[in-house]
């Protein structure tokens, strides 16, 4: 079982939740600022330390772990295997502002439609729909087709954002054990 030792006011413990739902990884939650016996664990795991959030994976610590240090480290655990955690990284490639931007410029071009010329309705509606769907599902096929995302950029919750570009290129997880 993963523990997470954490606080709801920290942005790497918020992350790091976030990375473990999407991979589909179950694992549980404790915040230390309310439970005195899980800070005790959680210092315990990390030389005495206090700091968040620290994960307990079968009795190895990782503390603060970045994205691919997590993902890594599930896949050395076997929690995962390496194909199911590329699949389940590549289900979703668009942050949450992106989403939220593709979603609108969607149902605007929709909407706008109905105002153009006969000859451009269609291809303008069908254009607008993927747009739009590509931002209620979080998933872009140029995107994937690129190996390209923008999930933890600046678009995708600004303040944990681990990167200042918009987009990155997606390691496999061979790649980035190198």
């Amino acid at each position: 079982m993963i523990t997470v030792y954490g606080a709801d006011w920290c942005e790497d413990t918020q992350r790091s939740m976030r990375h473990l739902r999407r991979l589909a990884v179950p694992y549980r939650y404790i915040n230390i600022d309310e439970d005195l016996d899980a800070l005790a664990r959680a210092k315990a795991l990390n030389s005495g330390k206090r700091r968040t959030p620290v994960i307990d994976m079968d009795g190895a610590a990782l503390v603060e772990p970045t994205n691919d240090g997590l993902t890594a480290a599930l896949v050395e655990r076997q929690h995962l295997t390496v194909d199911e955690a590329q699949d389940r990284l590549t289900v979703q490639n668009v942050g949450d502002l992106e989403r939220a931007l593709r979603a609108g410029a969607g149902i605007f071009l929709v909407a706008l439609a109905g105002a153009t010329p006969r000859a451009a309705r269609w291809p303008l509606r069908l254009a607008g729909a993927a747009i739009a769907f590509s931002g209620f599902a979080g998933w872009c096929p140029a995107y994937s087709f690129t190996s390209r995302s923008s999930l933890d950029g600046p678009g995708d919750r600004p303040a944990e954002a681990s990167r200042s570009r918009w987009t990155t290129r997606l390691l496999t997880l061979g790649e980035a054990a190198r």
